[in-house]
């Protein structure tokens, strides 16, 4: 990377990589929350600088969505909770930042996982860590849709230790069960 840094969001689309955000070490070696992005190039091995988000944050979430990168949620350099997520649109090097992108998300605590999001055929979905709830974000309303629950307890470990991935046309989660 050209800004080394952890608990950045990011997502891959092809062979294009983008990392946004994170905490990196300042020169007296005190952590401080970025809001730099970079991309890299697994043809050309290069790493390229982009246009920073509107907020810094840490613990977010990336993916890609229709043709453009997201990076949900996370944490502030105060570490509140951000319900905002910011859209990046690479033809115009630009992002657009999505007030309330998860307002009815609940945050049970400052050290649960980021959100755990997916895409499968171009819909975003999202595990309610809180509520062990399966929602689907309608992208024209800026609302998630609640389909029901999952049966995995991603609220016992506050999201951390689940697996919620897209597999082709389909959602995977993995953790321990309800019972």
């Amino acid at each position: 990377m050209i800004t080394p840094r952890v608990m950045y969001g990011s997502a891959s689309d092809g062979k294009t990589v983008f990392f946004a955000g994170g905490i990196q070490m300042d020169d007296n070696g005190n952590p401080i929350v970025v809001r730099t992005v970079e991309k890299y190039n697994a043809d050309t091995k290069m790493w390229t600088m982009i246009y920073r988000m509107h907020k810094s944050r840490k613990f977010s979430s990336g993916c890609f969505l229709r043709g453009k990168f997201y990076v949900l949620s996370g944490r502030d350099e105060n570490d509140k909770h951000l319900t905002c997520g910011e859209r990046y649109d690479e033809a115009t090097n630009s992002w657009e930042l999505m007030p309330g992108m998860l307002k009815d998300i609940n945050f049970i605590t400052s050290s649960q996982a980021p959100p755990l999001i997916a895409v499968v055929d171009d819909n975003l979905y999202l595990l309610e860590i809180s509520l062990n709830e399966l929602r689907i974000y309608d992208i024209n309303t800026n609302v998630w849709k609640k389909l029901g629950s999952v049966p995995v307890s991603a609220n016992a470990v506050f999201g951390w230790g689940v697996t919620f991935k897209s597999m082709g046309d389909r959602l995977l989660v993995v953790g321990t069960s309800h019972s």
